[in-house]
């Protein structure tokens, strides 16, 4: 059946007719605006109440961290001023700005932080390990707080300036205090943009303001740290579902930046002389299959082996990327190709798609063609097609798959939920992590084995957490090169994931826009448009 898109003009009209962007519009008429089209939709704004990357984006503008990392992955100070560390190493005093503001007028307090550290250390894999190390926190006045030590820990600023979820932002006391399983739903932070509550729709639009009190670094900016300087008046974040309508929105000029451009529209970009490609990533990201290891059949490691073998990098990566085979690579490594902990141990199995060896491992575990739930991501075409091929390889090899189509809010919701599969549940899904994630096993999700409180899937398995300490515990790289290698040992042994090979994430933007800044994170402070 032939396919009608619609326009980027007809799209915006579209949403125009349902009065959100005509409001948005009559009130922006005498301000600098950005539009621009990023992957998901947005129908959450809690940065640790998910770790999906739509949220975390946002909240970088909403939200700020104590510490950032900038463009040589070092981590440098953001809210805070100054830092002191003990001569033992088991006491980091930290003193906030001048002048930070929470969005509200009220100031930023240490209790608001140490209520935030609180927070985030339940949910992020790294802060679980600082909250492991801590002795406590002690509030020296309304800007000075220490972090109380057991016993030194070398990874600790590195874990208050990860860049990714769970980013540690912080956020006033009244809503650090909300249970980390209920999300924040009042976006009152102390970053260069505020959220506009009453223009959000999701399926939209979500609209940010310039914050007119946020202070910024006198640094340049660098990645995630320096002089968060907000130039445009108005950002707004308008969900085009359509990645054909929204290049063709961007080809008209409705819109000033877009991410995630799909490989076969790139030639209608280079050939447009006022839009241009950019790839702001130079580590890329990588694909997982994630498998859940709570619930029936995948709580049989032989079934979580057999998708190894029914899978392939290759047809994942070829499904999207066509002959565009510079904007792929085939990667054995859960710790990333190019990375230092890059390794190709155990494997074989998902680098070496095989039916027969699949299908003998159902027969082994004793697979009664139990539906396998797999929340397949539909309205991006990226991860549309993964999913495709994911669900043919898998019937293929014997699986009887219930192939569930839905938008990747949705999964980012349903993923988190524990039920049985056919109760709400799911047993497979399909993500994408970050080179920055993923290179070092102290921010890789998926090699805790921490069991209820590791990531989605909630792989459970004591050696995985011997090993994860005793990569903490290393003096030397050598030591940590070594302990990485036996993670990914041990994390194929089991299947905590199968990694299904790297590309770059292809943005592309108005030749206007100045400014972006380079980095795994997509942010919009420092960026001008002049007419």
């Amino acid at each position: 059946m032939k396919k009608t898109w619609m326009t980027g003009r007809s799209w915006i009209r579209a949403v125009a007719a349902t009065g959100v962007l005509l409001a948005g519009g009559a009130a922006a008429s005498a301000e600098s605006v950005l539009r621009i089209k990023m992957v998901g939709d947005l129908k959450q704004i809690d940065p640790i109440w998910t770790s999906s990357f739509p949220v975390r984006d946002m909240a970088y503008l909403v939200w700020d961290t104590l510490f950032a990392m900038d463009k040589d992955y070092k981590v440098q100070p953001q809210m805070v001023g100054k830092y002191d560390v003990s001569a033992d190493a088991k006491i980091y005093t930290l003193t906030l700005r001048d002048g930070l503001k929470w969005h509200d007028g009220g100031d930023v307090t240490s209790a608001d932080c140490i209520a935030s550290l609180e927070r985030w250390m339940t949910k992020d894999p790294l802060g679980g390990e600082l909250k492991k190390y801590l002795d406590r926190f002690e509030k020296v006045d309304d800007k000075t707080f220490k972090l109380v030590l057991k016993e030194p820990w070398g990874l600790t600023l590195t874990a208050l300036g990860k860049p990714s979820s769970y980013v540690p932002f912080m956020m006033p006391e009244r809503l650090a205090r909300t249970p980390p399983d209920k999300d924040v739903t009042t976006p009152v932070g102390s970053g260069p943009y505020m959220m506009k509550m009453d223009e959000w729709q999701p399926g939209a639009k979500a609209v940010y303001v310039r914050n007119p009190n946020y202070v910024p670094r006198s640094e340049p900016a660098s990645f995630m740290a320096g002089g968060k300087i907000a130039k445009i008046d108005r950002i707004e974040r308008i969900h085009i579902p359509d990645e054909v309508s929204a290049v063709n929105a961007l080809l008209a000029g409705e819109i000033d930046y877009m991410e995630g451009v799909p490989p076969d529209m790139l030639p209608l970009i280079e050939r447009s002389k006022d839009v241009e490609m950019m790839i702001r990533d130079p580590l890329g990201k990588s694909v997982q299959v994630v498998l859940n290891h709570k619930q029936p059949p995948f709580d049989n490691v032989k079934m979580r082996q057999a998708v190894q073998y029914a899978l392939s990098q290759k047809d994942f990566q070829e499904a999207y990327f066509g002959d565009k085979t510079k904007l792929y690579k085939i990667c054995p490594a859960i710790f990333f190709c190019g990375a230092p902990y890059e390794t190709d141990v155990n494997s074989e199995r998902y680098m070496n798609q095989n039916f027969d060896k699949a299908k003998a491992l159902l027969k082994e575990a004793g697979y009664d063609g139990t539906p396998i739930i797999v929340l397949h991501q539909s309205d991006q075409k990226e991860f549309d097609d993964y999913m495709t091929v994911a669900v043919q390889a898998l019937r293929k090899a014997g699986f009887v798959v219930d192939d569930q189509r839905i938008d990747a809010a949705s999964v980012f919701s349903r993923r988190a939920s524990k039920a049985p599969a056919n109760q709400g549940g799911w047993h497979i899904f399909s993500t994408g992590w970050g080179g920055v994630d993923l290179m070092n096993p102290a921010t890789n999700v998926f090699v805790t084995g921490a069991c209820d409180s590791a990531w989605f899937g909630w792989p459970c398995d004591e050696e995985l957490q011997k090993l994860r300490a005793a990569f903490f515990a290393a003096r030397t790289d050598e030591e940590r090169k070594a302990t990485a290698i036996k993670l990914q040992a041990r994390a194929n042994d089991i299947v905590t994931f199968i990694p299904m090979g790297q590309n770059f994430i292809v943005g592309a933007k108005s030749k206007k826009l100045q400014g972006l800044l380079d980095g795994p994170v997509s942010s919009f402070w420092n960026v001008s448009k002049p007419n």
